[in-house]
């Protein structure tokens, strides 16, 4: 499976994850973007440490 595929996963089950656990704070769209977001980055830090091992 592709990379970037797995990436769009991970955001995706996180942007859910955090959808149904922003709904008791108040913020379910809130909790998905932030969610989503910090899963985004840490897809993009664990690609760019990848690319630095095949060096």
């Amino acid at each position: 499976m592709s990379k970037t595929i797995c990436s769009l996963m991970v955001m995706i089950i996180a942007a859910v994850l955090g959808f149904f656990l922003g709904i008791p704070l108040g913020s379910g769209i809130g909790g998905a973007i932030l969610f989503s977001l910090i899963a985004g980055i840490a897809c993009i830090v664990y690609a760019i440490e990848q690319i630095g091992k095949s060096k």
